[in-house]
């Protein structure tokens, strides 16, 4: 988990960061903090119950959002629960896309389910503003 951050913070250093990215545009109104802890995804059924779906890892968050890995993919749309023994919320799939490691999932939290350090502190918490940028040579 730790070892997917470090490489993130590798990869976007290589890639010489905000410049490399300088086409996607983030239309995040909130800064997303990386973050690395285990999870328990609950999702509905079209008989509106909840089913387990097993276990994911929490990648980012911030008050309305969170990215979660899983290793089978979820349909858009799709109303979700993250549970961890000391937190729960709930939202809705925004996307879901394959990368090397796994499906990761966009999710947004419902109004009453925002995020907030008082309320949960993942295990592996980082502030991307925060990562040291390589110097230039």
């Amino acid at each position: 988990m730790a070892g997917n951050l470090a490489k993130l913070a590798s990869a976007i250093s290589r890639a010489g960061g905000a410049k490399k990215q300088a086409s996607f545009q983030d239309r995040r109104s909130e800064q997303r903090l990386w973050c690395s802890d285990l999870v328990t995804i609950w999702w509905k059924e079209e008989d509106k119950r909840w089913k387990r779906h097993g276990v994911g890892v929490l990648e980012d968050i911030s008050p309305s959002g969170a990215c979660i890995q899983l290793e089978e993919p979820l349909p858009k749309g799709v109303r979700l629960r993250i549970k961890h023994p000391e937190w729960k919320v709930e939202g809705e799939i925004r996307y879901c896309v394959f990368r090397e490691e796994g499906y990761f999932l966009g999710v947004l939290l419902d109004e009453n389910s925002k995020w907030s350090r008082s309320a949960f502190q993942p295990k592996h918490l980082i502030d991307p503003a925060k990562v040291p940028q390589p110097k230039k040579k």
